[in-house]
C-alpha cells in the first residue's frame, strides 16, 4: 500500500492522529510520512528587517530537529518506518501536493478542540485540505480508539475494526475503492448505511396507507436494496459486510453519527461531493460538519473524481418495461410496442392500468381508503388485460405481470409504479394532439414524459 501521510504541528491532538496513522501502516505493511509545514514569510518583512529573516531561520532549524525527532520516537516506538518531512509554503496546498506526488492512500490529520477564534492547524487548515486534496483526509479526535487498525487480524477479544460507510444515490466508487483498501489490509467489518427522507420516498413511491415515519418503512427498504446491493457487493477485502437503510429526520449528520453509535463504529466513511438543495445529504458541507463533532471515531472525506466522459457509446440493456393503457383501442395498441422493445432479449413486461379516483392527501397519514374496485372488477380488469398480451410474448422469452393501480392521477400513478418496478422504460401510447383538442392519452403522455425520472417511449398514432 502506497504511503500515508500524516501532518503534524506537534500538538496533542496531531500526536493522536500520528498513533493512528501509525496503527493503519502497521495493518497494511505500509510507511507514514510525517509532514509539518513551514509558511512562508512576508517578502517585505525580510526586506525591511535583518531580524525577522533571522527568526525564520532559527524556527526552520527548530521545526527541522521537532519533526525529525517525532518521526524517530514513532518509528521506534511502534516498529514503523516514518519518514520526516519539513515542507514549506500554504499549509494546506503543500500538504494536498505531497500527498499526490507521494500518490499516497490518504491524508491524517489531528481533530482540534480549540475555538474558532484560536483554531490554527485544523479547523481552516483542515477543511481547506478537504476541500484541495484528491486523495481521502481523515480527521481524528482525541479520543479516537487506536489498537483494533494495529492487527490484520483479530486477536482475543479484540474484534476486527467495525467501519460505517455513508451511501448516496450517485456515484461512490471512489468511497467503494477506498473500504476496499482499508478491508485489504486487514479483516474490517463494514455496515454501508443509507438515509432515506420519507415524505420524498413515499411520494416517489406512490405508497398508501397509514405508515410509521422514524422506522425503516419496508416497501422503501424492499425498492431501494437492490439498486445499493450492486455497489456493496462488489466491495473488495475481507470481513462482514452489511447495509442499514434508515429514514433521516433532521440534519444529515446527526443521523450518520447515531448509525456510528449504534453499530459501535470505529471509522466513519463518507463522500466529499457537493450538492445542493433538498437532496442534499453526504456533501462536502455535511462532511466537514461531521469530523468536527464526531468526538471519538475518525471521519474519512472521500472526495469523488471527475470521470473523463466515455469516448464510446454504451448500449443499455432493457430488461423490464412499464407498458401502460387506458383500455381504449389507442392505448391498448401501443401495448404490443412494449413487448418490441425486449424482442431478441427477452425480459418483463409490466402490464399496468390506473383506475383514477382522488385519494387521501397525504395518502400515507391515513387508512387505506375504501377500494373504488371491487375484487369482481379488479379481476375483470387484470382478465382484460392478459388479453392484450402478444401470443408470440412466451416464445419469445418475455413475461407478463399485470397490475391495477386503484387510486390517483394517472400520470402520477404510473411515473410511481415506474419507481417501485424499477422499470428501464416506460411505454404508452399518445394521440399527440396538442391544445384543447388533445385526448386523455395525450394530456397523460406529456405528464409522463415531464414527470418521469427514466427513458419514456411514446406510441404515436397513425
Amino acid at each position: 500500500m502506497s504511503a500515508i501521510v500524516c501532518a503534524t504541528d506537534f500538538s496533542p491532538q496531531a500526536d493522536a492522529a500520528l498513533a493512528w496513522a501509525i496503527a493503519l501502516a502497521r495493518r497494511s505493511g505500509s510507511h507514514v510520512d510525517l509532514v509539518h509545514v513551514v509558511p512562508d514569510s512576508r517578502d517585505d518583512e525580510l526586506l525591511l528587517r535583518f531580524d525577522t529573516a533571522m527568526y525564520d531561520a532559527e524556527a526552520v532549524r527548530k521545526a527541522v530537529e521537532r519533526v525529525r525527532a517525532a518521526a524517530r520516537t514513532a518509528a521506534e516506538a511502534f516498529d514503523v518506518p516514518v519518514r520526516p518531512h519539513l515542507l514549506r509554503g500554504v499549509t494546506h496546498e503543500v500538504i494536498a501536493k505531497h500527498a499526490a506526488v507521494e500518490d499516497a492512500f490518504m491524508i491524517v490529520l489531528g481533530a482540534s478542540r480549540r475555538s474558532s477564534a484560536a483554531r490554527l492547524f485544523v479547523g481552516s487548515v483542515a477543511d481547506r485540505v478537504v476541500r484541495s486534496s484528491e486523495r481521502p483526509v481523515v480527521i481524528v479526535p482525541p479520543a479516537a480508539e487506536v489498537a483494533r487498525w494495529s492487527s490484520r487480524e483479530a486477536v482475543g477479544e479484540r474484534r476486527a475494526p467495525r467501519v460505517v460507510a455513508a451511501l448516496g444515490d450517485g456515484d461512490d466508487a471512489e468511497l467503494m475503492r477506498f473500504v476496499g483498501r482499508l478491508r485489504g489490509g486487514g479483516a474490517a467489518d463494514v455496515t454501508f448505511v443509507h438515509l432515506y427522507w420519507p415524505l420524498g420516498e413515499y411520494e416517489r413511491l406512490g405508497l398508501h396507507g397509514r405508515r410509521d415515519l422514524f422506522k425503516p418503512d419496508a416497501d422503501v427498504v424492499a425498492n431501494l436494496t437492490p439498486k445499493l446491493r450492486t455497489k456493496t457487493d462488489a466491495v473488495a477485502g475481507m470481513g462482514e459486510v452489511e447495509l442499514d437503510i434508515r429514514p433521516a429526520w433532521g440534519e444529515p449528520a446527526s443521523n450518520l453519527l447515531v448509525a456510528v453509535e449504534d453499530r459501535g463504529a470505529d471509522l466513519l466513511v463518507v463522500g466529499a461531493h457537493e450538492r445542493h438543495g433538498l437532496s442534499r445529504l453526504f456533501g462536502g458541507a455535511v462532511a466537514r460538519r461531521l469530523a468536527r463533532h464526531s468526538r471519538y471515531v475518525p471521519v474519512a472525506i472521500v472526495p469523488t473524481v471527475a470521470r473523463p466522459p466515455l469516448t464510446t457509446a454504451v448500449v443499455p440493456h432493457v430488461r423490464t418495461v412499464l407498458a401502460a393503457t387506458d383500455r381504449s383501442p389507442l392505448g391498448n395498441a401501443g401495448v404490443a410496442h412494449a413487448y418490441s422493445l425486449l424482442r431478441g432479449t427477452g425480459g418483463v413486461v409490466e402490464l399496468c392500468y390506473v383506475n383514477e379516483h382522488v385519494l387521501p392527501s397525504p395518502a400515507y397519514a391515513y387508512e387505506r381508503p375504501q377500494a373504488a374496485l371491487t375484487e369482481v372488477d379488479r379481476a375483470l380488469l387484470e382478465g382484460e388485460l392478459r388479453a392484450l398480451v402478444p401470443p408470440e410474448a412466451e416464445s419469445l422469452g418475455i413475461a407478463t405481470h399485470v397490475s391495477v393501480v386503484d387510486g390517483g392521477s394517472a400520470a402520477e400513478a404510473l411515473v410511481q409504479a415506474a419507481e417501485r418496478l424499477d422499470v428501464d422504460v416506460v411505454c404508452l401510447a399518445s394521440h399527440g394532439r396538442g391544445g384543447v383538442g388533445r385526448a386523455f392519452l395525450g394530456s397523460v403522455a406529456q405528464d409522463v414524459v415531464r414527470r418521469a425520472r427514466r427513458p419514456v417511449f411514446v406510441v404515436r398514432s397513425r
